[in-house]
């Protein structure tokens, strides 16, 4: 069977990340967590760290394959990795355009937020956000960040299309200990160009928060 290029995912993937989750990054603190991605009743559980402003995403695709994602403003790209084969692929960086930070020139571009109110969500203080977003294919999205560790720790779509619903929220969260070698391409892995339908999976061609 020949193996199709499948661009497509990526750049849904990559854009879901730099919307949604790298909110207010500049202040975040130190943590990991885990969450279930909840999209139309398919759910994928993801790995989360976090360390000042960059993440790092572990998650097994519907092949059963593993996939790290790692991203961060200085590091001037994006890159996936598959363990399995020790190969990665970069992916172009993405200025981060975040609903629910602080750059308001950058929010006016794609939305408007409102605080809505505070509540307490698995023992952290959040302030509760509403995004309503220009384009109202995309509906509105319910944030809630919260203040210790300056993350939105759930997420709720609404209104939107049904093929993009989606809830998101962290458990698990254990603050502190993320060590810098989470964030870096280990030196034996091998850089593969183009991605095919083999590496494509829930976390990178099927999943889309948007």
């Amino acid at each position: 069977m020949k193996l199709q290029p499948c661009y497509k995912g990526m750049a849904v993937l990559v854009a879901t990340i730099v919307l949604i989750t790298l909110a207010g990054l500049a202040r975040a603190a130190e943590f990991s967590a885990e969450t279930i991605i909840d999209q139309l009743g398919q759910k994928q559980k993801v790995r989360l760290y976090i360390k000042g402003q960059n993440m790092r995403q572990e998650m097994v695709d519907t092949f059963g394959q593993k996939q790290i994602l790692i991203t961060g403003p200085g590091m001037g790209q994006t890159f996936m990795l598959y363990p399995e084969t020790k190969t990665y692929m970069a992916l172009p960086a993405v200025a981060a355009l975040s609903p629910v930070g602080q750059d308001d020139e950058a929010l006016k571009k794609i939305g408007t937020r409102q605080l809505i109110g505070q509540e307490n969500v698995n023992g952290y203080l959040c302030d509760k956000y509403e995004i309503v977003f220009h384009n109202k294919y995309r509906g509105r999205m319910i944030v809630w960040v919260a203040r210790k560790l300056n993350y939105p720790i759930r997420m709720t779509q609404v209104d939107g299309p049904p093929a993009g619903a989606l809830h998101r929220e962290l458990t698990n969260i254990e603050e502190g200990g993320v060590s810098d070698s989470l964030f870096k391409v280990p030196g034996d892995y091998r850089e593969i160009k183009k991605p095919v339908q083999g590496f494509c999976g829930a976390g990178v061609c099927t999943v889309s928060f948007y």
